[in-house]
């Protein structure tokens, strides 16, 4: 039960933590809440006023003590935990340690800056190695994605080499590439 000032409030959070955030609760000071012996001596229910503290601790929060044999487990296992590296972006390894299932990057920039040009490139390199990608562009269309990523695969123009076109659709439809059918404004349903 915490003072009002904000020493008090601490030294309550502090002591919460020594006996276990789970088994406590805080009473947050207040005009029907006042100090304890204030409480008593005013004849206030102490019963309710407890009943209505809140948990010291929150469901969604973890505190480091909590964490920390897994951080350490992490530690240990750098290689297992880095996920898929990229075979043509050894310096976005060493900054992203790979891609990792489950997580997300965000590349922003201004149009014409070149993102889809590259997340176009950086999916590429995933799925040459097996790892199943979806691409779902709200910009560009999926015949204009598929031409950019085949160019990109092939490494040439191939508007400049069409006789090659067949060659390099039939190794290019045997990754794991998947697009999704919209683009553009889409209803929220």
């Amino acid at each position: 039960w915490r003072g009002e000032d904000l020493r008090s409030g601490e030294a309550a959070k502090l002591f919460a933590r020594k006996l276990s955030l789970k088994r406590c609760s805080l009473v947050r000071p207040g005009n029907l809440q006042p100090r304890p012996l204030d409480a008593l001596n005013q004849g206030l229910n102490l019963t309710k006023i407890l009943r209505a503290a809140l948990p010291a601790s929150h469901k969604s929060i973890v505190s480091f003590r909590q964490l920390r044999e897994e951080v350490f487990g992490e530690l240990v296992n750098t290689e297992q935990v880095a996920g898929v590296k990229w075979a043509r972006f050894p310096e976005l390894n060493k900054l992203l340690k790979g891609h990792r299932r489950g997580e997300l990057t965000v590349f922003t920039g201004p149009t014409g800056s070149g993102k889809t040009t590259f997340i176009s490139e950086y999916a590429l390199d995933l799925c040459m190695q097996g790892v199943c990608t979806l691409w779902g562009s709200f910009e560009i269309n999926n015949v204009r994605l598929a031409k950019i990523m085949l160019t990109q695969f092939a490494a040439q123009r191939l508007e400049d080499q069409l006789e090659l076109y067949d060659e390099w659709a039939d190794r290019f439809e045997d990754l794991p590439l998947y697009f999704m059918t919209f683009h553009g404004q889409q209803n929220i349903k």
